[in-house]
């Protein structure tokens, strides 16, 4: 029902108890240590000051807490909406924190709007294979908008990777070897982690929770050991800028309509990549019951979110996989969990902000790389492959779209490749004949099952699929591309069992074919049809039209008998 995503849930406070409320602490703490140094990252990923990352991951949990409905799922900043934003405002000719301040509120009112109006089933037309193809393709953009960070060079931001490369290229000479050496260390030292850290202390008998705990922590000490090694040598390595202590200022600047009106297409793909990605996030830790999932509600608690993110000093946020997975193996069970590793944030921001000036920005760099190759999925990949080529190739063409035109464009290329395949494999329905050879029990397609036609004069036809104005005419020709192989039918029997809905334009094809085949002197017979779908069917000519509750009952209806058990004589 409309409106009814904006009323806050009370289901987190009632599922609070003392047990489960510690086990929220305890992952609240292990998500603290990857949040802070993720968080920075982000922020420098989207051409930030790393303070708006860390702003960016304090109130969001409290308003998810009220009105999402995973348990799971960490709201903060991620990698993906970071490229989109930095793409965005880079272009914008506004100050970096102005102009991502506004996409976050832009954003956050769709999200609301969507969710408010009970519309969050519209993720669902964002395609499988286009979230494939396109965030593996989101994965090299953001790898390769990092390299020049990584290496100790400064170039213009790209949005797509030819620019970035071009980019780089252009930027070598400028290269930093010490700078270069230690991103290139810390990067070698996070994927080893990574890939092996849990591993290794789980054989050398690391106890859970701390086994966990431990292995996330080391990609903070990876970046506090490369400020140290920035600190120790000689050369000039790039730190992030100096982070002001404290709570940040609330949201105060003013800029005119048309800055606001020029941001809105980026705020719109940021909207759609938030929602699309956190939905994806909170299905796949949800489990086999998945019942309790209101993508309604996801949308206003990620709008919400964004909306007091912007407003809080930080910038748009999303869903992370690899920070909502650490939640759930960490024993929470709400989210209170994020909630108070935003607690944890905030006694960074008192007790530590001096102290984060001497994290050096390649090994943020190499955090952000280590941690886009999980937006790579080869394995789901393969899958859609084998099962369709067609959608194998969608997957390719979203990825392409992405890397030449960058996020935004990339998606919307892959969105209506998606549905532009949708609408044209729904316009061209399998419309094939169907026999039986155990006398009427089931019947089966006589070109795919190599069925005997054992029911002439009676022609049965199956419609595979629901019959609406962009597949009403293909179905009609091919109805009577059937008929025209057979002499003498006296009988056409429609099995409509795989037929759920007809349209306008559907019973409008239905009344032409009735009264082509009285002309033809061809009685027609419907079998298995859906009771909503025969109240539809009343119109037509009772005289040439009749209804059966099985194709068997209509092929008999038809003064054909189907009789496989008699001996013969």
């Amino acid at each position: 029902m409309a409106g009814k995503a904006l009323v806050p849930t009370k289901r987190w406070l009632a599922a609070l108890t003392p047990g489960s409320a510690m086990r929220d602490a305890i992952a609240g703490i292990v998500l603290s240590i990857l949040l802070v140094p993720q968080a920075m990252a982000y922020a420098q990923l989207a051409g930030l000051p790393p303070q708006m990352g860390l702003f960016a991951a304090l109130t969001p949990p409290l308003l998810y807490f009220f009105f999402g409905t995973s348990p799971f799922v960490s709201v903060g900043p991620v990698a993906l909406v970071s490229l989109v934003i930095g793409e965005a405002v880079g272009n914008s000719g506004l100050a970096p924190e102005v102009g991502a301040a506004i996409v976050a509120i832009e954003a956050g009112v769709l999200l609301l709007l969507l969710g408010g109006f009970g519309l969050g089933r519209l993720v669902n037309f964002i395609s499988e294979p286009v979230l494939l193809g396109f965030t593996a393709a989101a994965a090299f953009l953001i790898a390769a908008s990092q390299l020049p960070t990584l290496l100790g060079i400064e170039v213009a931001r790209a949005g797509d990777l030819p620019t970035a490369l071009q980019a780089l290229g252009a930027g070598l000479p400028d290269l930093r070897p010490t700078t270069a050496l230690i991103g290139a260390a810390a990067l070698v030292a996070l994927l080893f982690a990574n890939r092996y850290a849990a591993a290794i202390l789980w054989k050398i008998g690391v106890k859970p929770p701390f086994r966990l705990a431990l292995a996330k922590s080391l990609p903070l000490l990876v970046i506090v050991a490369a400020g140290w090694a920035a600190r120790s040598v000689d050369a000039e390595v790039p730190t992030v800028r100096s982070i002001e202590g404290g709570l940040p200022s609330p949201f105060t600047s003013f800029v005119t309509m048309a800055d606001w009106i020029s941001l809105l297409p980026s705020a719109l793909a940021v909207a759609i990549i938030i929602f699309v990605t956190a939905t994806a996030v909170a299905k796949a830790l949800a489990g086999e019951d998945r019942s309790k999932l209101d993508t309604s509600r996801e949308a206003v608690a990620l709008g919400a979110a964004n909306v007091s993110a912007a407003l809080t000093g930080g910038y748009a946020v999303g869903a992370s996989l690899s920070r909502s997975a650490l939640v759930r193996d960490s024993g929470g069970r709400t989210p209170l969990a994020s909630a108070i590793a935003s607690l944890a944030i905030i006694a960074v921001l008192f007790l530590l902000a001096p102290m984060l000036s001497y994290l050096p920005k390649t090994a943020l760099a190499a955090l952000v790389i280590s941690a886009v190759f999980g937006l790579i999925n080869l394995r789901e990949m393969r899958a859609v492959w084998k099962h369709d080529r067609i959608e194998g190739f969608i997957i390719l063409a979203a990825f392409l779209a992405t890397l030449a035109f960058g996020v935004r464009l990339g998606l919307a290329v892959g969105a209506l490749l998606g549905l532009a395949y949708f609408l044209w494999f729904s316009s061209v329905p399998r419309v094939t004949r169907i026999g039986t050879d155990d006398g009427g029990t089931t019947f089966r397609s006589i070109e795919r099952d190599e069925v005997e036609l054992t029911t002439l004069p009676a022609l049965v036809v199956r419609i595979d699929r629901s019959i609406y104005f962009a597949n009403a005419s293909y179905i009609e020709e091919e109805l009577f591309k059937r008929l025209s192989r057979h002499d003498k039918v006296t009988s056409l029997v429609l099995d409509m069992s795989a037929v759920n809905d007809i349209d306008a334009s559907g019973v409008a094809m239905l009344r032409r074919t009735v009264q082509r085949l009285k002309s033809q002197g061809i009685d027609l017979h419907f079998a298995a049809v859906h009771e909503p779908i025969a109240e539809s069917l009343k119109s037509l000519d009772s005289n040439v039209c009749s209804f059966h509750r099985t194709v068997g009952h209509a092929v008999e209806g038809c003064g054909v008998y189907l009789q496989t058990d008699i001996a013969p004589t």
